[in-house]
């Protein structure tokens, strides 16, 4: 799934390009696996030398769901769906730390977590808020010192014992 995530689409050759360490018998039988539970699509397929080679890429409900898509899901599917997206996560750090000489300090690069209590209200108004920040960096274009960054956020009710949740 990690190697399928960049979006353009991969044929197997690709993906075990990607994968060496994976035996290619097996990378077969687990993308076929993939395609037979609705997890990747085919998205192109060609005969090259009497054979078909397909394309796969990430089921598209399963890459960038809509809101109306996830309240439709079973808890199993949100779970794909999760893992699809976390997967995304590590894909772009992998990535990051394959090039070069990763310096976290120098580039920037965070990741935490922080708990907070908040109405639902309260969290709307942040996301306002966070939104209008995002929205005018987004105008930027490409330039001196500046480099493309991703901003990815995972927001999660945490069950509390005994709090209430009303």
């Amino acid at each position: 799934m990690q190697a399928l995530l960049g979006g353009t689409g991969l044929t197997t050759h690709q993906i075990h390009e990607r994968l060496r360490d994976v035996p290619i018998a097996t990378l077969y039988r687990h993308v076929a696996q993939l395609v037979e539970h609705g997890l990747i699509d085919i998205v192109d397929e060609q005969k090259i030398r009497g054979a078909s080679e397909k394309t796969y890429c990430v089921a598209s409900e399963f890459a960038n769901p809509t809101a109306d898509e996830l309240k439709s899901l079973s808890s199993e599917e949100l779970l794909t769906v999760f893992t699809v997206f976390t997967s995304g996560i590590i894909s772009d750090f992998d990535e990051y730390i394959r090039t070069g000489t990763p310096d976290l300090v120098a580039d920037q690069i965070s990741f935490a977590q922080a708990d907070f209590w908040a109405t639902n209200e309260e969290v709307d108004a942040f996301f306002v808020t966070l939104m209008e920040a995002l929205g005018d960096l987004r105008t930027n274009g490409p330039g001196m010192g500046r480099r493309r960054r991703k901003l990815t956020s995972v927001l999660v009710p945490k069950p509390e014992a005994g709090s209430e949740t009303a």
